[in-house]
Parts: structure tokens; sequence; C-alpha cells
């Protein structure tokens, strides 16, 4: 059975520990800032949702959170979670509770139903996870108070909070599926999880 493993970062979201964790060093470009990395956590425990991607995603360990220039914000395979140094603390935290929910959830997409689950299937299921975890990202945003002085503006912020609550969601998932090679603080996540998915089939049938 063939297994192919994605990343979600955006790609992407612990009642246990609420300390900076140390496992891991930054990439090239980037450093770590514990006392910004620990203001923005705390930023995240103002709001529930927040506190519960922030707990459930610290209690697996091995995050760290680095600081730099980046267009969109993401988390690497081995945990660092890359930060546009440019955010301001309530718009960074919003931001890193949607990182921490695919943490949270493993950083990983797989095939669910053997080795003859489409790569169509497999990025619709990403573009579901992402879709989540930007509304949680947009919540986050509203209710630290993000608003006219946020630094990355999506497209579809405006109508997500006209639409009736239960379509919200679904009117992100439109969204990403519309800009497969990306948008406004949108990486190219449709065009690039199904590029992902055929080169990993092609290095497995070539095995």
């Amino acid at each position: 059975m063939l297994f192919v493993l994605f990343v979600l970062a955006p790609c992407f979201a612990l009642g246990c520990r609420s300390e900076t964790p140390r496992a891991s060093t930054c990439p090239a470009g980037f450093r770590a800032d514990d006392a910004r990395a620990e203001g923005i956590l705390a930023k995240l425990g103002d709001v529930p949702a927040g506190a519960r991607a922030r707990d459930q995603a610290l209690a697996k360990g091995g995050i760290s959170f680095c600081f730099g220039r980046i267009g969109v914000s993401s988390v690497t395979t081995s945990g660092a979670v890359l930060i546009d140094e440019a955010l301001g603390t309530e718009e960074a935290a919003a931001r890193v509770g949607h990182l921490l929910t695919h943490v949270a959830e493993g950083l990983r997409v797989e095939p669910r139903g053997g080795e003859d689950e489409s790569c169509e299937v497999i990025t619709e299921r990403a573009l579901a996870a992402e879709a989540a975890a930007l509304s949680l990202e947009l919540g986050l945003r509203r209710a630290l108070g993000v608003g006219s002085s946020a630094r990355v503006r999506y497209e579809f912020e405006g109508g997500y909070w006209a639409a009736p609550e239960k379509a919200r969601e679904g009117l992100v998932l439109d969204y990403l599926r519309a800009h497969p090679d990306g948008a406004p603080g949108i990486d190219a996540l449709a065009s690039g999880y199904a590029r992902r998915c055929r080169e990993a089939r092609g290095a497995a049938s070539a095995r």
C-alpha cells in the first residue's frame, strides 16, 4: 500500500505546556526571539480557540518559532514556524494559531483509501484542512482586533463575515479552489499539493 505524505504549509493550529519550545533550530534567514514568541503564544491564550490550537500543538513538542522576512508565514516539516517579522503581535498570533492547527493535526495529509486514491482526492482533502485553518485564523483576527492595520489582507475576508456562519468555511474552500496558483496572502496551495502528489507517485513507481 502506497502512502504519500504532504506538508500542510500555505503550506500550513496544548493545555500541557505554554512555554516556548526550543527543540529545533531556525533555517537560514530566520532567527529565534523567545520573548516575542512567548508574547504571541500568550496572546493566543486570550481566545479559547487559539488557546486550544496552541496547547494541542505544543503538547506534541518539537516546535520552534522563527522570525524573518517571508511573504506568507508558514510551518516546515521539522516544526519550525516561520513568522513574518513585520506582523504585529495580534496578526501574528492569528496566523500562528492557523499554523499550529496543522501541527496539532500532524502537519501531513496522506491517502486514506490505498494506492488508488487519486491526487485530486488528496488535494481536495488538503484544501479542506486549509479552509478550516484559515477560518480559525479569521476568527482569531476578529477576536484579537486585527483590523485596518493588518499587513495581510485576504480578498475573501469581508465576504466571509457577511456569509451565514454555516457557509463561511465552504466560502473559503471555494476561494482556494478558484485560486490554485495563489492569491494575496495565500500560497499556491492547490497546484502545490497536486504537484507534490504527482512527484511522489512518480518517485514511488520508479522504485
